[in-house]
């Protein structure tokens, strides 16, 4: 019974393998080699065609070439800013070469299968997948172009704003970065719902379960929302740089960090406050312009004023020449209070911003040793003790 079996599986064998079966797969073995070195000179052909159509233009200048082997300036090695750039070239050519690589040889397996009346897909539905594909390639390279000419366009109006000083540079670079990535977000969001529009599928949908999930966000996270919206109105309006010495939202400090969430002050005793965007309503900025050093001095009412006066203006004037963060002249403005126990006479002299506070210190010391050099007292706190002794004379004892 065995025996009958095999048999039959190697009768079954030889006849498989008759002439004709033997020289119809040689055929097809053949066919199909045609077809693999056919798609492998395809792939190279259009692969050097497109490395010299898409080739970079922009090439590193070449040092040798120049006397002393100094590179060219940067307006001769990089030419003229152009829309599609080395990088979109290098990247638009390697996903080409690549879809070209994949796509030639998945052609060609299925062109094998056809050969050996595997039917895998018609031709209908080849067709239709090529047109999808040249279409998703038509719209990511639509993107990217059109992202790099916004990006150029961006670039191009803050070089022309920094170069007339309406804004300045560090503020400029922050919202040239802000606004090429929120082009680049849109941009591609866009091309995705034109790549699932293309393979049917319904946007509408998606667009309106976006912006119900946008509106509960926006519901759920108001705080965040409110600080990244006042943190780029912080950045445009050029209310405060990093470095500047401002007063917000009851800290008073160096600006350490500028965000679109969140501000860094740092206090003057170390002391670095975190500060969201949405809590900065009013700022004090105190490096905007020249400053003005404020001091005033009292003298005791038995002095002369006259006097006082002018001990001041001469010590105003040696201050004036020695520092040289006041400005101009410092101002001996006259007498400003008649104290309880001091006469007050103010001082101002205009400073460089951020340097009031060392001009007052200094011209609070140079003020109290002129006046003691003139005689003139300072008044400070007393205290006048009345006694009577025994026999009835009234005592006075003055203790300071």
């Amino acid at each position: 019974m065995l025996k009958e079996q095999w048999q039959l599986i190697i009768s079954g064998i030889w006849d498989r393998f008759t002439p004709e079966r033997i020289q119809t797969l040689l055929t097809d073995l053949i066919a199909s080699a045609v077809v693999l070195a056919a798609t492998y000179l395809i792939i190279k052909i259009l692969s050097h065609i497109l490395d010299r159509t898409l080739k970079e233009t922009n090439h590193q200048p070449d040092i040798v070439s120049r006397p002393g082997g100094t590179a060219p300036p940067e307006d001769e090695s990089d030419g003229q800013q152009r829309p599609i750039s080395d990088n979109f070239i290098r990247s638009a050519r390697a996903f080409l070469k690549t879809l070209l690589f994949y796509g030639g040889y998945f052609i060609a397996g299925i062109i094998i299968l056809e050969i050996f009346n595997f039917k895998i897909i018609s031709a209908d539905d080849l067709k239709s997948l090529g047109a999808r594909l040249l279409k998703i390639i038509g719209v990511f390279l639509g993107a990217k172009l059109t992202i790099n000419l916004g990006q150029l366009a961006i670039k191009q109006i803050f070089a022309n704003r920094i170069k007339d000083n309406f804004m300045e540079n560090r503020r400029a670079q922050t919202l040239e970065v802000l606004l090429r990535s929120v082009l680049t977000y849109i941009i591609f969001f866009l091309a995705g719902l034109m790549i699932l529009e293309i393979f049917s599928v319904n946007t509408s949908a998606i667009l309106a379960s976006a912006g119900i999930l946008g509106l509960a966000i926006g519901f759920g996270a108001q705080n965040l929302v409110k600080d990244i919206i006042s943190g780029f109105f912080i950045l445009f309006e050029d209310q405060f740089n990093v470095g500047d010495f401002v007063e917000t939202a009851g800290v008073v400090g160096t600006v350490e960090e500028i965000g679109l969430r969140t501000c860094k002050i740092r206090e003057w005793t170390g002391q670095l406050h975190v500060i969201p965007n949405g809590e900065i309503t009013r700022v004090t900025n105190y490096n905007r312009g020249q400053m003005m050093a404020v001091v005033t001095v009292g003298i005791a009412y038995e002095e002369d004023i006259d006097q006082a006066l002018e001990v001041l203006r001469q010590e105003c004037a040696s201050a004036a020449s020695d520092m040289d963060a006041i400005l101009d002249m410092p101002q001996v403005q006259g007498v400003t209070d008649l104290a309880e126990s001091s006469v007050n006479i103010r001082t101002i002299a205009p400073t460089i911003a951020g340097e009031q506070w060392a001009v007052e210190r200094e011209l609070r010391r140079r003020f109290k040793y002129a006046l003691e050099r003139a005689g003139i007292e300072i008044p400070y706190p007393k205290r006048v003790l009345y006694q009577r002794n025994a026999e009835g004379h009234q005592l006075t004892i003055t203790q300071d």
